[in-house]
């Protein structure tokens, strides 16, 4: 189990084979190897990653995700296990709000909601953008990670939302 620290917020990550588990939630994840960077698959979402070179990764790393800038910090051992282990709670208060939300969606970096593009009831289908998000004055579709139904709508147009946070849930 590692503490790693990117974007400012840190997470207890622990990689079991295929298998990362992030603040006490699995997610099953496979890399693949594209010219120049890795596409990580990671709980069924594709994100285009560029890492330094292996002589390079020290504390406080550069890596790239979705052309987005990020500082690592890894603090202890990943892992390496080959077989999940069963789950343990997360610590209390160590998790993004509303944590574990079956179908939640959650905001991939800190910003303010533009528009939400769905409603309550809407059917879904993966890839769909669902809302738009400003960060670092850019815009950012948020796109539906799997085809459902639109149940729950956490974030309102004007709100600013945190890095993790539950946005809208689709089952």
């Amino acid at each position: 189990m590692a503490n790693v620290t990117i974007g400012g917020r840190t997470y207890a990550v622990e990689v079991r084979g295929d298998t990362v588990v992030v603040d006490g939630h699995e997610y099953p994840v496979t890399v693949r190897e594209d010219p120049g960077f890795k596409t990580v698959t990671a709980g069924g979402i594709a994100y285009r990653v560029q890492l330094p070179a292996e002589r390079d990764a020290e504390a406080g790393f550069p890596v790239t995700i979705d052309y987005r800038p990020f500082t690592v910090a890894i603090d202890g051992r990943l892992g390496g296990g080959t077989a999940p282990r069963p789950l343990r709670a997360a610590a209390p208060g160590t998790a993004a709000p509303r944590p574990g939300v079956k179908g939640g969606v959650v905001a991939q970096i800190a910003g303010k909601v533009l528009r939400i593009k769905v409603k309550a009831g809407d059917e879904v289908k993966r890839g769909d953008v669902l809302l738009l998000l400003e960060a670092m004055k850019m815009e950012n579709e948020i796109k539906a990670p799997a085809d459902g139904k639109v149940t729950e709508i956490l974030a309102a147009e004007g709100a600013k939302v945190t890095e993790g946070q539950v946005l809208l849930v689709i089952e």
